[in-house]
């Protein structure tokens, strides 16, 4: 349904408020929101023009960057569902979602786009192309449409694709509203994970998370929702972030804990020498946080800053820590979202009482009937409204959730379960140590054992015999990694998980099984 005036928060709202006030930066370039809504008006003029139409799917394929924010922008004008596609893909990767979404083509900003003319993508939006190029140039939609007022909501409509570590991606479709029952719950579900963090009004918010995840777009949300502006930061530079955040008194980050840890490993005196004052939320998640790095932030910034939250493609936020449970409940993934119902789980959906570590499955307002394009979803996976993470933990007496791994990434040595979750957080601890990932590679008495990835602090040194001498006392004896290798940095997601995948393949090669 196309809105007739403008949704409290969204960009035409405060177009209206504030147009002159800067809602993005970029570089030394910026957007007022007065700018911002001309030309997304200017190019949803265009491309209704071209026949784009509300409830049609387009691909978009983008870095941060002023264009994303206007072409986004005009699609929610438009009704047009974006379906994000991974600007690292290769060609025919990024086809592959393209085709499985029946989307009517793609926008990118790729700085060669001529390679897409061989592709049969329909309709191609390019930014930065020369005037011949192949597709249609976002220079030509501003400068050629006519700024007709559209408005849009406030949340972009969007289908995310899950990352195909365990075979093709699929896509999570945006909810389906005409299928909500109990919009109450809705309701109090959204403004309870659009607490997480707070953002104070025209917040300043640093981005450096990419746009075809859904945590990107909602940081590019929820600073327009405040009337506030977003600064881009991409590539990520850990120094790059401190001075972004002196230089423009940012507020509020999101950032993946890899982004974080390369902070901490900076030298104290490169950290010092910039004012962070100014923060007063910092938000972290998407893949393990080790205790040493929120205590080293606590320190840093301060007990009233660090919020965590844990989410899923297929059934949206699950869980937040505020600051005063990061030191009180160390390990902790923290407690429910309102709406959302946590289970410990066995592999006959079987509860398990607290304490008890089993499959963590949920029940949120968000949770997916089925991806894009296919069947209903099997009781396999989703039972009495209850979605399988994936993911092993167990809750405490007090509610708080706890992750102990992946059940994908769970060693089974002897017979033994081993959580390489828990030896990276141990191994972490280590001074000299700035990341670490322990996998499950074959053994022929025990099946598997645990090999650890170890990424050493840059100017310090340490070796296998130190990092083992110091997991004395800190892991039982079994739970010990059997062999350690240094690498200099892990492959990881555009999120930051790492590619456990890549670790593995040279060890499981021509095997039976890969995990």
């Amino acid at each position: 349904m196309m809105l007739s005036e403008a949704e409290a928060g969204s960009l035409e709202f405060w177009a209206g408020e504030r147009p002159d006030a800067v809602a993005v930066i970029s570089g030394d370039e910026s957007l007022t929101y007065g700018d911002w809504n001309d030309q997304a008006n200017r190019v949803a003029d265009s491309l209704a023009g071209m026949g784009l139409a509300a409830g049609e799917r387009i691909g978009m394929r983008f870095r941060l960057g002023l264009p994303w924010f206007v072409i986004q922008r005009a699609l929610q004008k438009l009704g047009v569902v974006q379906v994000a596609v991974n600007w690292k893909l290769t060609p025919d990767e990024a086809m592959y979602i393209v085709d499985d979404s029946d989307a009517k083509g793609l926008a990118c900003d790729d700085p060669d786009a001529s390679g897409w003319a061989e592709q049969q993508l329909g309709l191609l939006i390019t930014v930065g192309q020369s005037p011949d190029a192949p597709g249609v140039r976002f220079e030509d939609l501003v400068a050629n449409g006519s700024p007709v007022e559209r408005f849009g909501p406030l949340r972009p409509n969007m289908v995310l694709y899950t990352s195909g570590t365990t075979g093709l991606p699929k896509g999570v479709p945006p909810l389906d509203l005409e299928a909500v029952t109990d919009f109450d719950r809705l309701f109090a579900y959204g403004a309870s994970v659009g607490a997480v963090p707070p953002h104070p009004n025209n917040a300043v918010v640093l981005m450096s998370l990419p746009v075809h995840h859904g945590a990107g777009p909602a940081a590019a949300t929820a600073a327009c929702g405040k009337g506030g502006t977003a600064v881009l930061l991409d590539p990520y530079d850990a120094e790059e972030a401190l001075r972004l955040i002196e230089r423009h008194r940012i507020n509020v980050w999101t950032a993946v804990p890899t982004m974080l840890l390369r902070i901490q490993a900076l030298p104290a005196d490169v950290v010092d020498r910039y004012d962070l004052s100014s923060i007063t939320a910092l938000n972290t998640g998407a893949a393990p946080v080790p205790q040493s790095l929120k205590e080293w932030i606590v320190e840093r910034l301060g007990p009233d800053v660090l919020w965590e939250a844990y989410g899923a493609s297929e059934a949206g936020m699950i869980t937040y820590t505020s600051p005063e449970h990061q030191i009180s409940k160390p390990g902790t993934s923290g407690i429910p979202f309102d709406g959302v119902e946590l289970a410990i789980v066995d592999d006959q959906w079987n509860r398990l009482p607290t304490g008890a570590t089993g499959e963590i499955a949920v029940n949120t307002p968000m949770v997916l009937k089925r991806y894009l394009g296919q069947d209903t979803l099997g009781e396999d996976t989703v039972k009495d409204g209850f979605y399988r993470t994936g993911d092993v933990g167990h809750l405490d007496e007090d509610g708080f959730l706890f992750i102990t791994d992946r059940i994908k990434d769970m060693i089974v040595a002897g017979g033994v379960n081993i959580y390489p979750a828990e030896i990276e957080k141990a191994i972490v601890e280590h001074p000299d140590v700035e990341d670490a990932s322990v996998i499950g590679i074959p053994q022929d008495d025990f099946g598997e054992q645990a090999l650890a990835f170890v990424v050493v602090r840059e100017g310090h040194e340490v070796t296998a015999d130190a990092i083992l001498e110091y997991l004395d006392g800190r892991l039982a004896s079994y739970k010990k990694p059997r062999q350690i290798e240094f690498i200099d940095a892990l492959p990881v997601s555009p999120m930051g998980k790492v590619l456990k995948t890549e670790l593995r393949a040279p060890y499981w090669k021509d095997r039976e099984r890969n995990v």
